[in-house]
């Protein structure tokens, strides 16, 4: 079962994507609000190619709770999640301080078919931090997998495509 959210009213629609061809168009009316809106199933069982670059996980704290969020190739714009913002990573939270258009992690592969995770300021007024030190309007920095990345009074780590994580 997947879920899509309404365009206009942030509801949840649940269908069984496994009916469906891949590369198909859905319609549909939002039981809510009555929105109609179009969804490709392609884009919803995909999910290989996005979850195959990684990921970043939004530690829980008092404006929010724990999320993990997927990243894909090209510009990953994050910020928070608002009706009208064009961001691919939304942020479901009710800090301020984390602007709509906060921050952009970019993914690419080199030549030996490994990624490239960088970082970048939108820019937003209250800044992105890489380990605590504020990136310049200018900087891009190569992320390490782990890194720990601050949006306004939000923190999230970034994980790697294919990287596992040391439980020491």
């Amino acid at each position: 079962m997947k879920k899509v959210l309404c365009p206009k009213c942030d509801n949840d629609i649940t269908f069984n994507e496994d009916r469906y061809e891949k590369n198909v168009s859905l319609f549909f009316v939002c039981p809510y609000c009555g929105k109609q809106f179009n969804v490709s199933v392609a884009d919803l069982t995909d999910n290989q190619e996005i979850s195959d670059c990684g990921f970043i996980v939004v530690l829980e704290n008092s404006y929010g709770y724990r999320q993990e969020l997927p990243l894909f190739m090209g510009d990953n714009i994050i910020g928070r999640r608002s009706k009208g913002t064009e961001i691919h990573v939304p942020i479901e939270t009710t800090d301020v301080t984390l602007a709509r258009q906060h921050c952009v992690i970019n993914v690419k592969k080199n030549k030996a078919g490994g990624f490239i995770y960088t970082l970048r300021d939108f820019p937003s007024v209250s800044g992105t931090y890489l380990r605590h030190e504020r990136l310049g309007k200018k900087d891009r920095v190569v992320l390490e997998n782990g890194a720990i990345i601050t949006v306004g009074s939000t923190t999230f780590i970034v994980h790697f495509a294919g990287v596992q994580d040391n439980e020491d």
